[in-house]
Protein backbone atom coordinates (compact mmCIF):
# COMPACT_ATOMS: atom_id res chain seq x y z
CA UNK A 1 0.00 0.00 0.00
CA UNK A 2 1.37 3.56 -0.97
CA UNK A 3 1.85 6.58 1.76
CA UNK A 4 -0.69 8.52 0.32
CA UNK A 5 -3.59 5.77 0.27
CA UNK A 6 -2.27 4.91 3.69
CA UNK A 7 -2.33 8.37 5.38
CA UNK A 8 -5.62 9.17 3.86
CA UNK A 9 -7.24 5.79 5.18
CA UNK A 10 -5.93 7.01 8.94
CA UNK A 11 -8.74 9.43 8.79
CA UNK A 12 -11.14 7.17 8.09
CA UNK A 13 -10.09 5.32 11.33
CA UNK A 14 -9.54 8.26 13.21
CA UNK A 15 -13.07 8.95 12.16
CA UNK A 16 -14.11 5.24 13.18
CA UNK A 17 -13.48 5.62 16.85
CA UNK A 18 -16.27 8.54 16.75
CA UNK A 19 -19.30 6.32 15.18
CA UNK A 20 -20.89 3.10 16.43
CA UNK A 21 -19.56 1.01 13.38
CA UNK A 22 -17.92 -2.23 13.63
CA UNK A 23 -14.21 -2.01 13.20
CA UNK A 24 -14.23 -5.72 10.55
CA UNK A 25 -16.77 -3.51 8.45
CA UNK A 26 -14.24 -0.41 8.60
CA UNK A 27 -11.26 -2.84 7.35
CA UNK A 28 -13.14 -3.43 4.66
CA UNK A 29 -12.50 -0.25 2.96
CA UNK A 30 -8.99 -0.62 3.93
CA UNK A 31 -7.92 -1.84 0.22
CA UNK A 32 -9.24 -1.35 -3.18
CA UNK A 33 -11.46 -3.93 -4.50
CA UNK A 34 -9.66 -4.13 -7.78
CA UNK A 35 -6.93 -2.06 -9.59
CA UNK A 36 -5.92 -2.32 -13.21
CA UNK A 37 -2.43 -1.43 -14.34
CA UNK A 38 -1.92 -0.83 -18.56
CA UNK A 39 0.51 -0.01 -20.82
CA UNK A 40 -1.18 2.71 -23.29
CA UNK A 41 0.53 2.80 -26.57
CA UNK A 42 0.42 6.31 -28.07
CA UNK A 43 1.22 7.05 -31.73
CA UNK A 44 2.41 11.08 -31.82
CA UNK A 45 1.70 13.28 -34.73
CA UNK A 46 5.67 12.50 -35.92
CA UNK A 47 5.60 9.03 -35.99
CA UNK A 48 7.13 8.04 -32.46
CA UNK A 49 5.81 5.93 -30.23
CA UNK A 50 5.00 6.42 -26.59
CA UNK A 51 4.48 3.69 -23.96
CA UNK A 52 2.48 5.64 -21.37
CA UNK A 53 1.71 4.12 -17.78
CA UNK A 54 -2.00 3.90 -17.30
CA UNK A 55 -4.41 2.73 -14.18
CA UNK A 56 -7.92 1.89 -13.10
CA UNK A 57 -9.09 1.64 -9.60
CA UNK A 58 -12.58 0.51 -8.88
CA UNK A 59 -12.21 1.20 -4.82
CA UNK A 60 -15.45 -0.02 -3.46
CA UNK A 61 -18.79 -0.93 -5.18
CA UNK A 62 -21.09 -1.54 -1.97
CA UNK A 63 -23.34 1.28 -2.69
CA UNK A 64 -23.58 0.97 -6.65
CA UNK A 65 -21.12 0.71 -9.75
CA UNK A 66 -18.03 2.87 -9.24
CA UNK A 67 -17.79 6.05 -10.25
CA UNK A 68 -14.95 8.75 -10.78
CA UNK A 69 -12.58 10.64 -12.73
CA UNK A 70 -9.97 10.05 -15.88
CA UNK A 71 -6.63 12.71 -15.22
CA UNK A 72 -3.88 13.26 -17.76
CA UNK A 73 -1.00 14.06 -15.89
CA UNK A 74 3.08 13.87 -15.42
CA UNK A 75 2.21 13.00 -11.52
CA UNK A 76 -0.01 10.01 -11.69
CA UNK A 77 0.86 6.73 -10.44
CA UNK A 78 -0.73 3.57 -9.34
CA UNK A 79 -0.71 4.92 -5.37
CA UNK A 80 -2.60 8.54 -6.33
CA UNK A 81 -5.01 6.66 -8.13
CA UNK A 82 -5.99 4.64 -5.60
CA UNK A 83 -6.20 6.77 -2.97
CA UNK A 84 -8.37 9.45 -5.05
CA UNK A 85 -10.66 5.98 -5.18
CA UNK A 86 -10.91 6.21 -2.03
CA UNK A 87 -11.76 9.85 -1.09
CA UNK A 88 -14.66 9.08 -4.25
CA UNK A 89 -15.43 6.13 -2.18
CA UNK A 90 -16.06 8.70 0.95
CA UNK A 91 -17.65 11.04 -1.22
CA UNK A 92 -20.46 9.28 -2.77
CA UNK A 93 -21.54 7.76 0.47
CA UNK A 94 -21.58 11.41 2.45
CA UNK A 95 -23.48 12.82 -0.87
CA UNK A 96 -25.79 9.66 -0.83
CA UNK A 97 -25.47 9.01 -4.16
CA UNK A 98 -26.13 5.25 -5.50
CA UNK A 99 -21.91 4.72 -6.58
CA UNK A 100 -18.86 3.56 -4.87
CA UNK A 101 -15.87 5.31 -5.64
CA UNK A 102 -13.27 5.16 -8.47
CA UNK A 103 -9.95 7.20 -10.40
CA UNK A 104 -8.60 6.60 -13.74
CA UNK A 105 -5.06 8.50 -14.85
CA UNK A 106 -2.29 8.89 -17.01
CA UNK A 107 0.87 9.27 -16.63
CA UNK A 108 1.63 12.14 -18.93
CA UNK A 109 2.34 15.65 -19.60
CA UNK A 110 -1.06 16.85 -21.12
CA UNK A 111 0.30 20.20 -21.95
CA UNK A 112 2.67 18.42 -24.66
CA UNK A 113 -0.06 16.56 -26.41
CA UNK A 114 -1.79 18.03 -29.53
CA UNK A 115 -5.19 17.80 -30.26
CA UNK A 116 -4.83 14.58 -32.49
CA UNK A 117 -2.65 12.87 -29.97
CA UNK A 118 -5.14 13.27 -27.09
CA UNK A 119 -7.93 12.13 -29.43
CA UNK A 120 -5.75 8.73 -29.75
CA UNK A 121 -5.12 8.54 -25.64
CA UNK A 122 -8.51 8.64 -24.60
CA UNK A 123 -9.21 5.88 -27.38
CA UNK A 124 -6.53 3.96 -26.68
CA UNK A 125 -7.33 4.31 -22.86
CA UNK A 126 -11.12 2.94 -23.65
CA UNK A 127 -9.54 0.01 -24.95
CA UNK A 128 -7.48 -1.18 -22.60
CA UNK A 129 -9.30 -0.30 -19.23
CA UNK A 130 -13.21 -1.62 -22.07
CA UNK A 131 -13.11 -5.17 -19.85
CA UNK A 132 -14.19 -3.50 -16.52
CA UNK A 133 -15.94 -0.10 -17.16
CA UNK A 134 -19.60 0.22 -18.32
CA UNK A 135 -22.90 2.31 -16.78
CA UNK A 136 -23.57 -0.90 -14.42
CA UNK A 137 -19.97 -1.64 -13.40
CA UNK A 138 -17.76 1.58 -13.79
CA UNK A 139 -18.39 4.74 -15.19
CA UNK A 140 -15.49 7.39 -15.93
CA UNK A 141 -15.86 11.43 -15.44
CA UNK A 142 -13.54 14.25 -16.46
CA UNK A 143 -10.86 15.24 -14.27
CA UNK A 144 -7.46 17.12 -14.67
CA UNK A 145 -6.58 17.92 -18.53
CA UNK A 146 -9.94 15.99 -19.40
CA UNK A 147 -13.30 17.19 -19.92
CA UNK A 148 -16.00 16.94 -22.54
CA UNK A 149 -13.44 16.89 -25.24
CA UNK A 150 -12.16 13.46 -24.28
CA UNK A 151 -15.43 12.42 -22.44
CA UNK A 152 -16.95 12.70 -25.99
CA UNK A 153 -14.00 10.70 -27.57
CA UNK A 154 -14.13 7.72 -24.96
CA UNK A 155 -18.08 7.35 -25.37
CA UNK A 156 -17.49 6.93 -29.09
CA UNK A 157 -14.91 4.30 -28.87
CA UNK A 158 -16.89 2.60 -25.89
CA UNK A 159 -19.77 2.52 -28.31
CA UNK A 160 -17.73 0.77 -30.98
CA UNK A 161 -16.42 -1.50 -28.66
CA UNK A 162 -19.45 -2.39 -27.47
CA UNK A 163 -22.07 -2.53 -30.62
CA UNK A 164 -24.69 -0.54 -29.54
CA UNK A 165 -25.16 3.19 -28.19
CA UNK A 166 -24.51 3.66 -24.10
CA UNK A 167 -24.50 7.26 -23.27
CA UNK A 168 -24.72 6.64 -19.68
CA UNK A 169 -20.97 4.76 -19.69
CA UNK A 170 -19.20 7.99 -19.46
CA UNK A 171 -20.47 10.88 -17.37
CA UNK A 172 -19.30 14.65 -18.16
CA UNK A 173 -20.17 14.80 -22.31
CA UNK A 174 -21.79 17.34 -24.53
CA UNK A 175 -25.27 17.86 -23.47
CA UNK A 176 -25.46 17.17 -27.52
CA UNK A 177 -23.84 13.54 -26.74
CA UNK A 178 -26.60 13.37 -23.48
CA UNK A 179 -24.54 15.65 -21.02
CA UNK A 180 -25.89 18.34 -19.25
CA UNK A 181 -24.52 21.66 -19.20
CA UNK A 182 -24.48 22.21 -15.76
CA UNK A 183 -21.85 19.73 -15.25
CA UNK A 184 -19.32 21.90 -16.43
CA UNK A 185 -19.93 24.42 -13.38
CA UNK A 186 -20.71 21.30 -11.28
CA UNK A 187 -18.02 21.09 -9.24
CA UNK A 188 -17.21 25.09 -8.40
CA UNK A 189 -20.82 26.43 -7.82
CA UNK A 190 -21.07 23.06 -5.35
CA UNK A 191 -17.86 24.29 -3.51
CA UNK A 192 -19.71 27.94 -3.03
CA UNK A 193 -22.88 26.12 -1.75
CA UNK A 194 -21.30 23.67 0.59
CA UNK A 195 -19.34 27.11 2.14
CA UNK A 196 -22.50 28.79 2.45
CA UNK A 197 -24.01 25.40 4.02
CA UNK A 198 -21.08 25.06 6.85
CA UNK A 199 -19.52 28.76 7.31
CA UNK A 200 -21.79 29.69 11.06
CA UNK A 201 -19.06 26.81 11.88
CA UNK A 202 -16.00 28.65 10.41
CA UNK A 203 -15.79 32.14 12.42
CA UNK A 204 -16.29 33.95 9.60
CA UNK A 205 -19.26 36.25 10.33
CA UNK A 206 -22.34 37.15 8.34
CA UNK A 207 -21.07 39.12 5.63
CA UNK A 208 -19.00 39.33 2.38
CA UNK A 209 -16.11 36.88 2.33
CA UNK A 210 -12.18 37.72 1.10
CA UNK A 211 -10.89 34.33 -0.50
CA UNK A 212 -7.97 34.00 -1.60
CA UNK A 213 -8.01 30.82 -4.74
CA UNK A 214 -5.41 28.70 -5.54
CA UNK A 215 -5.75 27.54 -9.64
CA UNK A 216 -7.69 28.38 -11.67
CA UNK A 217 -8.69 26.04 -14.13
CA UNK A 218 -12.22 24.67 -14.20
CA UNK A 219 -13.62 23.99 -10.60
CA UNK A 220 -11.42 26.71 -9.87
CA UNK A 221 -12.62 29.70 -11.87
CA UNK A 222 -16.41 28.49 -12.03
CA UNK A 223 -16.17 28.74 -7.97
CA UNK A 224 -14.74 32.37 -8.21
CA UNK A 225 -17.44 33.10 -10.39
CA UNK A 226 -20.35 31.97 -8.55
CA UNK A 227 -18.55 33.70 -5.23
CA UNK A 228 -18.26 37.05 -6.96
CA UNK A 229 -21.93 36.94 -8.33
CA UNK A 230 -22.74 36.21 -4.45
CA UNK A 231 -21.07 39.53 -3.45
CA UNK A 232 -17.58 37.74 -1.79
CA UNK A 233 -14.90 39.34 -2.72
CA UNK A 234 -11.85 37.16 -4.58
CA UNK A 235 -8.72 39.02 -3.34
CA UNK A 236 -6.01 36.94 -4.67
CA UNK A 237 -5.83 34.39 -7.14
CA UNK A 238 -2.43 31.83 -7.90
CA UNK A 239 -1.92 29.77 -10.71
CA UNK A 240 0.98 28.05 -12.12
CA UNK A 241 2.82 31.22 -13.43
CA UNK A 242 2.43 33.56 -10.15
CA UNK A 243 0.09 35.30 -7.87
CA UNK A 244 -2.15 38.61 -8.22
CA UNK A 245 -3.81 40.11 -5.41
CA UNK A 246 -5.99 43.04 -5.24
CA UNK A 247 -7.27 43.76 -1.40
CA UNK A 248 -10.46 45.33 -2.48
CA UNK A 249 -11.32 42.07 -5.02
CA UNK A 250 -10.27 41.20 -8.34
CA UNK A 251 -12.14 41.58 -11.27
CA UNK A 252 -12.93 37.74 -11.64
CA UNK A 253 -14.18 38.03 -15.54
CA UNK A 254 -10.70 40.02 -16.55
CA UNK A 255 -9.15 36.54 -14.78
CA UNK A 256 -10.87 34.25 -16.96
CA UNK A 257 -10.44 36.66 -20.28
CA UNK A 258 -6.74 36.08 -19.51
CA UNK A 259 -6.81 32.44 -19.34
CA UNK A 260 -9.30 32.10 -22.15
CA UNK A 261 -6.56 34.57 -24.55
CA UNK A 262 -3.95 31.30 -23.59
CA UNK A 263 -1.98 32.76 -20.46
CA UNK A 264 -2.03 33.27 -16.83
CA UNK A 265 -4.19 35.32 -13.61
CA UNK A 266 -0.55 36.91 -13.63
CA UNK A 267 -1.53 38.47 -17.24
CA UNK A 268 -4.70 40.44 -16.68
CA UNK A 269 -5.19 43.84 -17.21
CA UNK A 270 -6.58 45.13 -14.08
CA UNK A 271 -5.68 48.82 -11.96
CA UNK A 272 -3.91 47.93 -8.50
CA UNK A 273 -3.18 44.76 -8.69
CA UNK A 274 -0.10 43.05 -6.66
CA UNK A 275 1.59 40.45 -8.42
CA UNK A 276 3.94 37.42 -6.79
CA UNK A 277 4.98 33.83 -6.97
CA UNK A 278 2.81 31.39 -6.86
CA UNK A 279 2.97 29.86 -2.98
CA UNK A 280 2.48 33.26 -1.81
CA UNK A 281 -1.08 32.42 -2.10
CA UNK A 282 -1.12 29.70 1.00
CA UNK A 283 0.06 32.81 3.19
CA UNK A 284 -2.82 35.47 1.72
CA UNK A 285 -4.45 36.90 4.79
CA UNK A 286 -8.11 36.07 3.92
CA UNK A 287 -11.39 34.78 5.69
CA UNK A 288 -11.13 31.30 3.22
CA UNK A 289 -8.33 29.94 1.35
CA UNK A 290 -10.12 28.18 -1.56
CA UNK A 291 -7.51 25.57 -2.86
CA UNK A 292 -8.60 24.26 -6.43
CA UNK A 293 -5.38 22.69 -8.15
CA UNK A 294 -3.56 19.31 -6.98
CA UNK A 295 -3.16 17.48 -3.85
CA UNK A 296 -0.85 17.91 -1.05
CA UNK A 297 -0.65 21.63 -1.36
CA UNK A 298 -0.78 21.94 2.69
CA UNK A 299 1.64 19.87 3.81
CA UNK A 300 3.10 19.77 7.75
CA UNK A 301 5.72 21.62 6.60
CA UNK A 302 4.17 24.69 5.51
CA UNK A 303 0.84 24.53 7.15
CA UNK A 304 1.92 27.48 9.64
CA UNK A 305 2.09 29.36 7.05
CA UNK A 306 -1.83 29.99 6.44
CA UNK A 307 -2.99 32.78 7.25
CA UNK A 308 -6.72 31.99 7.27
CA UNK A 309 -9.02 31.74 9.16
CA UNK A 310 -10.65 28.26 7.22
CA UNK A 311 -9.62 26.26 4.15
CA UNK A 312 -11.91 24.99 1.62
CA UNK A 313 -10.71 21.79 -0.52
CA UNK A 314 -11.83 22.40 -4.10
CA UNK A 315 -9.21 20.07 -5.61
CA UNK A 316 -9.23 16.42 -4.25
CA UNK A 317 -6.78 16.39 -1.41
CA UNK A 318 -5.05 19.39 -1.07
CA UNK A 319 -4.60 19.28 2.50
CA UNK A 320 -1.79 16.46 3.64
CA UNK A 321 -3.05 14.56 6.69
CA UNK A 322 0.24 15.20 7.97
CA UNK A 323 -0.86 18.94 8.47
CA UNK A 324 -4.36 18.24 9.97
CA UNK A 325 -2.64 18.61 13.71
CA UNK A 326 -1.26 21.67 12.87
CA UNK A 327 -4.23 23.05 11.35
CA UNK A 328 -6.54 22.07 13.89
CA UNK A 329 -4.17 23.71 16.18
CA UNK A 330 -4.27 26.75 15.01
CA UNK A 331 -8.07 26.94 14.72
CA UNK A 332 -8.04 26.77 11.18
CA UNK A 333 -11.47 24.74 10.06
CA UNK A 334 -11.35 22.63 6.86
CA UNK A 335 -14.19 22.21 4.92
CA UNK A 336 -12.96 18.89 3.01
CA UNK A 337 -12.76 17.71 -0.37
CA UNK A 338 -15.98 15.05 0.30
CA UNK A 339 -18.06 17.53 0.54
CA UNK A 340 -17.13 20.83 -0.99
CA UNK A 341 -16.18 19.18 -4.28
CA UNK A 342 -19.31 17.04 -4.46
CA UNK A 343 -21.30 18.92 -6.82
CA UNK A 344 -19.08 17.22 -9.61
CA UNK A 345 -20.14 13.78 -8.99
CA UNK A 346 -23.74 14.69 -7.66
CA UNK A 347 -24.71 16.42 -11.40
CA UNK A 348 -22.42 13.46 -13.16
CA UNK A 349 -25.19 11.19 -11.00
CA UNK A 350 -28.18 13.34 -12.82
CA UNK A 351 -26.72 12.97 -16.31
CA UNK A 352 -26.48 9.47 -15.68
CA UNK A 353 -29.99 9.06 -14.39
CA UNK A 354 -31.23 11.16 -17.14
CA UNK A 355 -29.22 8.72 -19.91
CA UNK A 356 -30.72 5.57 -18.42
CA UNK A 357 -33.71 6.93 -18.19
CA UNK A 358 -33.82 8.52 -21.74
CA UNK A 359 -35.36 11.35 -20.32
CA UNK A 360 -33.88 14.70 -19.90
CA UNK A 361 -33.48 17.02 -16.70
CA UNK A 362 -33.96 20.49 -16.80
CA UNK A 363 -32.42 23.20 -15.67
CA UNK A 364 -34.25 24.29 -13.09
CA UNK A 365 -34.24 20.37 -11.84
CA UNK A 366 -30.68 20.05 -11.96
CA UNK A 367 -29.76 23.33 -9.96
CA UNK A 368 -32.40 22.00 -7.38
CA UNK A 369 -30.81 18.55 -7.43
CA UNK A 370 -27.19 20.29 -6.77
CA UNK A 371 -28.61 22.26 -4.06
CA UNK A 372 -30.38 19.64 -2.37
CA UNK A 373 -27.86 17.16 -1.93
CA UNK A 374 -24.89 19.83 -0.81
CA UNK A 375 -27.16 20.40 1.85
CA UNK A 376 -28.58 17.29 2.91
CA UNK A 377 -25.01 16.25 3.24
CA UNK A 378 -24.12 19.54 4.96
CA UNK A 379 -26.66 19.24 7.43
CA UNK A 380 -25.31 15.65 8.20
CA UNK A 381 -21.99 17.02 9.01
CA UNK A 382 -22.90 19.93 11.21
CA UNK A 383 -25.19 17.31 13.60
CA UNK A 384 -22.47 15.12 13.66
CA UNK A 385 -20.10 17.35 14.46
CA UNK A 386 -21.80 19.31 17.34
CA UNK A 387 -23.27 15.53 18.74
CA UNK A 388 -19.45 14.43 19.21
CA UNK A 389 -17.81 17.56 19.26
CA UNK A 390 -15.46 16.51 16.55
CA UNK A 391 -13.81 18.73 13.66
CA UNK A 392 -15.53 18.77 9.80
CA UNK A 393 -13.47 16.39 7.61
CA UNK A 394 -13.91 13.83 10.84
CA UNK A 395 -17.44 14.46 11.00
CA UNK A 396 -17.81 14.30 7.09
CA UNK A 397 -15.37 10.53 7.29
CA UNK A 398 -17.91 9.85 10.38
CA UNK A 399 -21.25 10.11 8.40
CA UNK A 400 -19.91 8.52 5.29
CA UNK A 401 -18.53 5.77 7.20
CA UNK A 402 -22.11 5.19 8.65
CA UNK A 403 -23.57 4.60 5.43
CA UNK A 404 -21.28 2.64 3.59
CA UNK A 405 -20.73 0.38 6.88
CA UNK A 406 -24.55 0.06 7.07
CA UNK A 407 -24.67 -1.74 3.81
CA UNK A 408 -21.51 -3.81 4.18
CA UNK A 409 -23.64 -5.30 6.70
CA UNK A 410 -26.60 -5.58 5.20
CA UNK A 411 -24.90 -7.61 2.08
CA UNK A 412 -23.38 -9.86 4.83
CA UNK A 413 -19.75 -9.87 5.21
CA UNK A 414 -19.53 -13.54 6.33
CA UNK A 415 -21.42 -15.30 3.13
CA UNK A 416 -18.36 -17.53 2.71
CA UNK A 417 -18.09 -18.73 6.41
CA UNK A 418 -18.13 -22.56 6.52
CA UNK A 419 -18.35 -23.30 10.28
CA UNK A 420 -17.94 -26.91 9.52
CA UNK A 421 -14.74 -26.39 7.92
CA UNK A 422 -11.82 -27.86 10.05
CA UNK A 423 -9.87 -25.10 12.84
CA UNK A 424 -13.76 -23.13 12.48
CA UNK A 425 -14.30 -21.53 15.66
CA UNK A 426 -17.51 -22.54 17.57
Amino acid sequence: MGEMLHAARGRMHRAAEHVNVDTELVTRLDYPAETLAASVPLRRDDGSLLALKAWRCRYDSTLGPTKGGIRFHQSVNADEVQTLAFLMTMKCSLMGLPFGGAKGGVQVDANDLTLMEKERLARQWVRRFARIIGPDRDIPAPDVATGEQEMAWMTDQYNDLLGSICPAAFTGKPASLGGIPQRTPATGHGALIALQAVRGELGVGDGPLTIALQGFGNAGAWFATRAAEAGHHIVAVSDSAGMVRRDDGLDVDALRAAKRAGGSVTDTKQDGVERGDRNDILSARCDILALAALGGVVTRKNASDVRCKAILEIANGPVAPDADDTLRSAGVEVVPDILANGGGVTISHAEWAQNRAGLPWDSTHVDLYLKQQIEKAASKILDMMNEKKIDMRTAAYGVALVRLCDAISARGTHADFDPNRAGAKR
